[in-house]
């Protein structure tokens, strides 16, 4: 989510909106590997040039994100391995812990059994 926001062709962008008016966001530690490795796809596609990769990684190494390990979250995840990957598990996992909506591009999340959590599609 935060490439399409941060990578988004106009600063005002649906998702770049949904998430600045959120005044924290909270995620798995997870999110900083996904986000690097996503980008570096896309520098290797020549999707977006290396300037773009470097500025989209240092706004997101400022963004106000609340990072969260996965011990507290391990059981949670290994519960819904049926119907989602590991990584995948852990964001539902922590919107669950924490009481939250789970925020999110990937449509296929909402339809998900099993889970405790509202999906928002943006």
């Amino acid at each position: 989510m935060w490439i399409r926001a941060i990578v988004d062709e106009y600063p005002g962008g649906p998702v770049r909106q949904r998430l600045v008016s959120h005044a924290s966001v909270a995620s798995p530690a997870l999110i900083d590997l996904e986000f690097t490795n996503v980008l570096r796809g896309l520098v290797t596609k020549k999707s977006i040039s290396l300037r773009q990769a470097e500025r989209a990684l240092t706004e997101f190494m400022q963004a106000p994100i609340q990072r969260y390990g996965h011990l507290a979250l391990l059981d949670r995840i290994w519960h819904l391995r049926a119907n989602l990957t590991s990584y995948d598990a852990s964001y539902v996992a922590l919107a669950e812990l924490l009481g939250v909506d789970l925020l999110t591009i990937d449509r296929r999340l909402a339809g998900v059994p099993g889970i405790r959590c509202h999906v928002e599609v943006l």
